[in-house]
């Protein structure tokens, strides 16, 4: 669960995931299988051992969530400014992080994760819901300063939902 920007000073703490699905009962494939993941846990890799599905499932949501935001900040073109909040200064990381790696891993997490989809879905949903309640709010500021005290005011019983 790390590419060359995650894990460009060690791989000491990283999540190493993996599913012994063609190791089967041989004692020396069983061997072999042990011996390469000790390469990684050797390494201080995390080893998280879980099926192909269930990677996929937190993969959408741990990968591709932070790329595509990754991405979708870089199309901003954010700079750093002389007022920075530690909020900020983490977004800019965020595209430093997702954009140092190719687009082909990013395709990648997308075209070969069906949980993708989904989560562009619901990544699409939930902008829709926050510009929605921004511009509800909005709507309702500028009701009050066009028609409170106005003799031509609607009543505000009917203007409101």
């Amino acid at each position: 669960m790390f590419g060359p920007e995650s894990a460009r000073d060690g791989w000491d703490g990283l999540p190493f995931v993996f599913d012994k699905v063609r190791v089967g009962d041989c004692p020396a494939r069983r061997a072999r299988a042990e011996a390469f993941l000790d390469i990684f846990a050797r390494e201080g890799c995390r080893m998280v051992e879980m099926s192909c599905a269930e990677h996929d499932a937190h993969a959408a949501e741990t990968q591709f969530l932070t790329h595509t935001v990754g991405r979708m900040l870089a199309m901003l073109e954010l700079r750093s400014t002389p007022i920075n909040t530690k909020g900020y200064e983490t977004l800019l990381r965020l595209v430093d992080n997702t954009c140092s790696d190719s687009f082909d891993l990013y395709n990648g997490l997308f075209m070969y994760n069906k949980n993708s989809t989904e989560l562009l879905n619901r990544l699409e949903w939930a902008m829709d819901s926050v510009k929605k309640k921004l511009f509800d709010g909005l709507h309702d500021v500028l009701r009050k300063q066009l028609f409170e005290g106005s003799p031509h005011a609607p009543n505000n019983a009917s203007v409101r939902k």
